[in-house]
């Protein structure tokens, strides 16, 4: 897959969240736990590290683009976790 248009921390911030999300969406739903939930955690969790970490993540060098991935798999379980707070928080 070819993206011309994104710089090396921004292709692997997006594999990150693409694999991230799939793996997310898969154990939301095994364990039956809230969908809108899981997106708006992963939003959140988005706009926070695009507020505070996307600043420093310039540059192509392996560490860089290996945090940038780790961040965008980190987004949608931040939402999973979110929904698993709540489903606990269930009576």
């Amino acid at each position: 897959m070819r993206l011309p248009h994104l710089t090396p921390v921004a292709k692997g911030q997006l594999w990150g969240l693409l694999v991230g999300f799939a793996l997310a969406t898969l154990a939301t739903e095994r364990m039956g736990f809230s969908y809108p939930v899981l997106f708006i955690g992963g939003i959140a969790a988005w706009v926070l590290t695009e507020r505070f970490l996307a600043p420093r993540l310039t540059g192509a060098d392996a560490p860089t683009v290996a945090l940038a991935v780790a961040s965008g798999f980190a987004f949608p379980w931040a939402g999973f976790a979110a929904a698993w707070l709540l489903a606990l928080a269930r009576p």
